[in-house]
């Protein structure tokens, strides 16, 4: 691409050169056929919600023990429903413990089918989200002077990325977005295999985010091997979205493709007309670019892949014993695991490696996010990581909120959990 005038625009504005029709109700009739199938493979086996109940036994859980001591038999023989221990800062406090209410129906269905609390959980951060633009139309003052906001950050980053490798050219050349964007669309006129590719990111943009975490979420629930490891991840996950929320309401973004059309991005989503239905309407805040939560997801997501792979087992060993010099005796043997099929490694180190670059790659192709946007998203999911058992604090409110609707916590089908007899 040169430096001359603006003159790469077909006769007649760009066109969409392929798109794949696809019905609006199909995106959440994926979300919800996934949660379906997840409600099913993830449910306790052998256990009758209507059939005998019997005396409830309490059973030890890594995020949120039943009972202020669940180990003390004699506390037990006097008193089955012990309260809950809990502490914030430095008080502690007793909470009622539900496990008083494990007979009532609507536990029993809970216990049978534990994964519906995992989708309660991911119900109240999307009606964070929901709230976001509304806070962020107060802090400013309304929702022109939001919009208005939102145009100057989405500048503000363009031009910040432009000092890196804008290489002094003119706007809007000297933008990285754009030109990237510029390429994916003279391939999409092209006609060739090319022409593909564009349509290929528009419909992953719009289909991919919720499904594919849902997907993920719901997996790895299913397949690993602890609950309290799916608690870390599922944790980071929530705190990575609530702590972006805060940006979205405080750093209200445009997008490249809202920004005034002077600025020659192109919408390619809407060109094919492959929005998905939570890309419109009025719960969506169409200024939540930064940090993107399609690569924050993503990346939080190929990183548990790339864990899972075993890879980075390797390289630590590889660094102790030929970086660092240590011998087997300077360092504590890792424990015995069964071997990791090598397959199945490398399908989880592609998959950890693949998803973020697609996403990533995604996100500008389609105008939807800048780079920053991206290189954010990876800081926010490191400090959620990093402070994930923060959200802990929140069980108190949990307790109390089973005890007013009358319902235990079930016991989680996740890792070793899967096993546990309850009658």
């Amino acid at each position: 691409m040169g430096d001359g005038p603006l003159d790469d625009i077909p006769q007649g504005g760009w066109k969409a050169a392929h798109g794949w029709a696809m019905p609006e109700p199909v995106e959440p009739i994926l979300v919800v056929l996934i949660l379906l199938l997840a409600m099913y493979f993830t449910r306790r086996k052998d256990y009758a919600i209507l059939g005998p109940k019997a005396r409830f036994e309490p059973v030890a859980d890594e995020e949120s023990p039943r009972s202020s001591n669940e180990f003390d038999a004699a506390d037990h023989r006097t008193n089955p429903h012990p309260p809950k221990v809990r502490s914030l800062l430095w008080v502690r406090f007793e909470t009622p413990n539900s496990s008083i209410f494990a007979r009532h129906v609507h536990s029993r269905v809970l216990q049978k089918f534990p994964f519906l609390v995992e989708m309660f959980y991911w119900g109240i951060s999307f009606a964070v989200y929901r709230a976001t633009k509304d806070l962020a139309a107060a802090y400013y003052g309304g929702q022109e002077s939001m919009w208005d906001n939102a145009r100057l950050h989405g500048l503000m980053i363009l031009e910040s990325e432009a000092l890196l490798w804008g290489g002094g050219r003119e706007a809007p050349r000297r933008w990285l977005e754009w030109r990237i964007q510029r390429w994916f669309l003279h391939r999409s006129e092209a006609g060739d295999v090319g022409a593909w590719l564009l349509t290929i990111l528009n419909r992953g943009y719009a289909l991919v985010h919720v499904p594919g975490t849902v997907f993920f979420v719901a997996y790895f629930y299913a397949t690993t091997k602890s609950h309290s490891r799916f608690c870390t991840i599922r944790r980071t996950l929530t705190w990575t979205n609530l702590l972006a929320m805060c940006c979205f309401v405080i750093l209200p973004t445009m997008p490249p493709r809202l920004l005034p059309k002077h600025y020659d991005f192109v919408d390619t989503v809407s060109l094919e007309d492959a929005e998905s239905v939570w890309m419109a309407g009025d719960f969506v805040n169409k200024l939540a670019a930064f940090p993107s939560m399609h690569f924050g997801w993503s990346f939080c997501v190929g990183c548990v892949f790339v864990a899972d792979s075993g890879v980075l087992d390797g390289l630590s060993s590889c660094i102790r014993r030929y970086v660092l010099r240590l011998d087997d005796d300077d360092y504590a043997a890792p424990r015995k695991t069964q071997p990791q099929p090598r397959t199945e490694s490398a399908v989880k180190l592609f998959i950890g490696i693949a998803y973020p670059t697609f996403v990533l790659t995604a996100i500008i192709a389609t105008a939807n996010h800048y780079f920053l946007d991206a290189f954010a998203a990876i800081l926010v999911a490191a400090i959620a990581f990093a402070s994930n058992r923060f959200l802990l604090v929140f069980l108190p409110l949990e307790d109390w909120l089973l005890w007013a609707l009358r319902l235990e916590k079930p016991i989680p089908t996740t890792g070793r959990k899967r096993s546990v007899v309850i009658k």
